[in-house]
C-alpha cells in the first residue's frame, strides 16, 4: 500500500470518506482548500506554470479551490514549511566543514582553554585557505 492522500498544508490525512476530492472540500484539520495545484500530481513548482499537464490551464493562486479537470490528488504532498531548505544547508556545512552540528557541539564542549568560538571559528577559517595567522608573522 503506498503512501496515504494527506493536505498539502498541514499534513493531516485525507480521510477515504472525503475522496474524490470535491472542488470546495476542506481539510479537517486546518480549513485549508484541497482540491489546489498544490496537492496534485502535476503540480511542478520548477515548471513556468507550475503544471506538467500538457492541456491544464493553471490558475492564478495554486493553493485555492481551483476547476481543474485534471486533478488527481498525490500522496506525500505534504513538506513542512523550510523542511528542505534546512536540510541542504545543513548537508553543505556537513560537507564544508566535514562534522555534524551534534559532533562539533561535543568537540566544543570538550575543549578546555580561554579561546573563545569566534577566535575557533577564525583558525578554522585560516586553516581551511592556508593563510597564516597574525601570530606567525
Amino acid at each position: 500500500m503506498g503512501k496515504p492522500i494527506v493536505c498539502w498544508r498541514c499534513g493531516a490525512a485525507v480521510k477515504p470518506e472525503q475522496r474524490p476530492i470535491r472542488r470546495l472540500e476542506l481539510c479537517r484539520s486546518c480549513q485549508a482548500d484541497l482540491h489546489v495545484c498544490r496537492l496534485c500530481w502535476s503540480y511542478n513548482p520548477r515548471m513556468t506554470g507550475y503544471c506538467d499537464h500538457d492541456h491544464a490551464e493553471p490558475p492564478l493562486d495554486r493553493e485555492r479551490a481551483n476547476f481543474c479537470q485534471y486533478f488527481s490528488p498525490r500522496p506525500g504532498a505534504y513538506s513542512p514549511a523550510g523542511h528542505d531548505a534546512e536540510q541542504g544547508a545543513r548537508k553543505g556545512l556537513e560537507s564544508l566543514f566535514g562534522a555534524t552540528p551534534e559532533e562539533a557541539n561535543a568537540k566544543e564542549s570538550n575543549t578546555a582553554g580561554s579561546e573563545t568560538n569566534s577566535d575557533r571559528a577564525r583558525a578554522e577559517l585560516e586553516q581551511l585557505f592556508n593563510k597564516p595567522s597574525q601570530d606567525d608573522g
